[in-house]
């Protein structure tokens, strides 16, 4: 009997805490200036990005998972740039709900296309992000599922969360 393939996840990238321009710059990032941002068409609507060249798409978390944004948006988006920079992302609470839940569900759409596309990804909040701790204590069980969900698509990213912790490594961007 064969045994079903895993569902593809993240290998890539770096979840980076709390974001400053040293700890990107040591993966060859640098936050865009105003100039560089673009707007990006999905299938259904227009982006916003922060960034967009042909290897690179920097772009924010709320204008990534706004409420307008459908999956095929996404699948258009991760067909783009091999290396993604969303930014802004959230500490996930437990009782998230309504809007900000209804965010964490397009986040979780945008990385199973990522991680299908074999994308690199820098996740950048300014507070820790733990999705199993969320997902252990949300009292919602959707809220669970997507938070394990998040946190399996993610857990093979190495992260960064102290700023005195960057080491120079031999990733690069743009």
């Amino acid at each position: 009997m064969d045994k079903e393939p895993e569902p593809p996840v993240l290998r890539d990238g770096r979840i980076i805490v709390p974001g400053t321009a040293r700890q990107l710059a040591v993966y060859g990032l640098f936050p865009p200036s105003p100039v560089q941002h673009r707007e990006v068409p999905g299938a259904d609507r227009i982006f916003g990005a922060k960034a967009r060249e042909p290897e690179l798409l920097w772009i924010s978390f709320d204008e990534l998972c706004a409420t307008d944004a459908s999956p095929g948006d996404y699948r258009g988006l991760a067909a783009g740039a091999d290396l993604w920079v969303i930014d802004g992302v959230p500490a996930p609470e437990p009782s998230d709900a309504g809007r900000q839940a209804e965010a964490w569900e397009r986040f979780a759409e945008v990385l199973r296309e990522l991680a299908a596309a074999k994308v690199a990804l820098f996740v950048v909040g300014a507070s820790p992000m733990d999705w199993a701790a969320a997902s252990a204590t949300a009292p919602d069980a959707g809220h669970r599922i997507l938070f394990r969900e998040i946190d399996r698509l993610l857990a093979q990213l190495k992260r960064v969360e102290s700023d005195e912790a960057v080491a120079v490594e031999g990733v690069s961007g743009s």
